[in-house]
């Protein structure tokens, strides 16, 4: 019941998700984030945000479309020469250069991305090089449109606070199953409102409880 509570305000509030960069879409539509046109910008983005703002991630997104290089299988055929130019404003870009070409040249290799984003395929994404779970599971989420909730610390964060218990971050995923079910619709909703709330509002220190439209259901605001 406090789940559906939090989809249905977030959707009322989705103009303020929208500052953060998470728009409410349709259920297998790529715009969730920040309005993307494909799957590639999403993984590509899930590279490059790991400690970056992002801010700098779209901008590096934009400047590869503008040449034609934002696909994955585009990408698969450059060298790091090539590629890291386009990537100098991110944080440890080199690092990140070789992970995305590895990872393109991954996806070409098994016949491309739509093939790869599989929930069975779970395991095979976590076994490339800087893909941990909560990468994987965001990108099989919002690009492949698979059922499964990815563990974040605002996800923890969020609902330890809203629910007034201390939850850990591995155990958020079967709490949002055990209350909506496998929807990737509510997972997306849900994911989007705790990202954007923990971003907007819900700080590790001093959270603007105030200002948040979880206030009236969260445990926290009234401590």
């Amino acid at each position: 019941m406090l789940l559906n509570k939090i989809i249905s305000l977030a959707y009322e509030h989705r103009d303020i998700l929208k500052d953060t960069g998470w728009v409410i879409s349709e259920p297998f539509s790529f715009a969730w984030w920040d309005g993307f046109d494909s799957a590639d910008k999403i993984v590509l983005s899930a590279f490059l945000v790991q400690m970056t703002k992002w801010e700098s991630v779209k901008k590096v997104i934009n400047l590869l479309e503008q040449k034609g290089l934002a696909k994955l299988e585009v990408i698969a055929d450059l060298d790091a020469r090539t590629l890291e130019p386009f990537l100098k404003s991110i944080n440890f870009y080199k690092t990140k250069t070789q992970r995305i070409l590895k990872f393109s040249r991954f996806i070409k290799e098994n016949n491309g991305l739509e093939n790869l984003l599989k929930i069975e395929n779970r395991a095979l994404i976590l076994s490339q090089e800087g893909v941990g779970e909560e990468t994987a599971d965001s990108i099989l989420l919002f690009a492949g449109h698979q059922p499964v909730f990815p563990a974040t610390e605002y996800s923890r964060r969020v609902m330890s606070r809203v629910t007034g218990e201390e939850i850990r971050k591995r155990e958020v995923p079967k709490i949002v199953e055990n209350g909506i079910g496998r929807d990737v619709l509510k997972f997306k909703i849900l994911h989007a409102s705790f990202g954007g709330i923990g971003k907007a509002f819900c700080f590790q220190n001093e959270p603007k409880c105030n200002r948040c439209f979880l206030k009236h259901v969260c445990k926290y605001n009234y401590r």
